[in-house]
């Protein structure tokens, strides 16, 4: 799961409602948009250390999803991307299912990056945090989705 810290970033960050996802896909997961194919997928090799990332933030508008923390955006369907570098500065939520990394190794201070081929954000260490252009900085642990952070985006 994932969303924003304040209301205004709805405002400040561009987003993109025109492609589809290439496979399954979680509201938080990180995404790599082609506009001529209309194909969002999760980004491979080098794309996973770019600036030209989205996050994945659909609205959860299927009736039958009992727990919004269940919603899935089935591969096929339109997802509703944000820019994730417009996003700098802001604070975000995120849900333990889009973290590639154990809940309980995450602590107030770590990096997060996105993990190529599957989109989820993993814990690097500050060296490594240097290669990434995106990445969030994990603010505090919390209970957004069962057991999420709180977190702001660098670019």
């Amino acid at each position: 799961m994932f969303n924003f810290g304040t209301i205004g970033a709805y405002k400040q960050a561009r987003n993109n409602p025109r492609v589809k996802a290439a496979e399954d896909t979680k509201n938080g997961q990180v995404l790599v948009l082609n506009n001529q194919t209309g194909v969002a997928s999760f980004p491979q090799g080098e794309e996973a250390k770019g600036k030209d990332l989205w996050v994945a933030f659909n609205i959860v508008d299927k009736p039958e999803t009992l727990k919004t923390s269940e919603f899935t955006i089935e591969a096929g369907e339109y997802v509703r991307a944000f820019y994730l570098e417009d996003l700098t500065g802001l604070p975000v939520l995120v849900g333990h299912k889009v973290i590639g990394t154990s809940y309980e190794d995450i602590a107030a201070g770590d990096i997060l990056v996105p993990e190529e081929g599957t989109g989820k954000w993993v814990k690097v260490d500050s060296a490594s945090a240097e290669e990434y252009a995106i990445k969030l900085e994990v603010v505090a642990k919390n209970t957004f989705a069962d057991k999420g952070i709180e977190a702001i985006v660098h670019a």
